[in-house]
C-alpha cells in the first residue's frame, strides 16, 4: 500500500487530536474551572468543539469510511499499470 505525505499528516493530526481531548478530560476532571461564568461557558464550547473532532476522527478510522477506504485502495490496484492487483484482489472469484 504506497503512502503519501498527506496521508500521514492525518494520521498525526487524527492522533494529536483525540490525545488533547483525552488530556484535556482528564485535567478539566482534576482542577475543575474556577472562573466566571463567561469563561466556562466559552471552556464549555472549545471542549465540546474538540469532542466533535475527535467524535468525528473516530467514526473515520472506525465507521464506514474505512471500508470506503479500502474500496478506493483496491480500484486503484486494478487500475495501476504495474500490476499490483494481484497483491489485492482474491485468488478465486466465486460465481453465480
Amino acid at each position: 500500500m504506497n503512502s503519501t505525505p498527506w496521508s500521514d499528516t492525518q494520521k498525526i493530526l487524527a492522533v494529536t487530536l483525540v490525545g488533547a481531548f483525552i488530556v484535556i478530560i482528564i485535567v478539566w476532571m482534576f482542577y475543575p474551572p474556577n472562573t466566571n461564568a463567561a469563561s466556562t461557558a466559552v471552556l464549555n464550547t472549545l471542549v465540546g468543539t474538540l469532542g466533535g473532532m475527535a467524535t468525528m476522527v473516530v467514526s473515520f478510522y472506525f465507521g464506514s469510511s474505512r471500508n470506503a477506504n479500502t474500496k478506493d485502495n483496491t480500484i486503484a490496484a486494478l487500475v495501476a499499470p504495474n500490476g499490483t492487483a494481484q497483491d489485492v484482489l482474491p485468488k478465486s472469484t466465486p460465481t453465480g
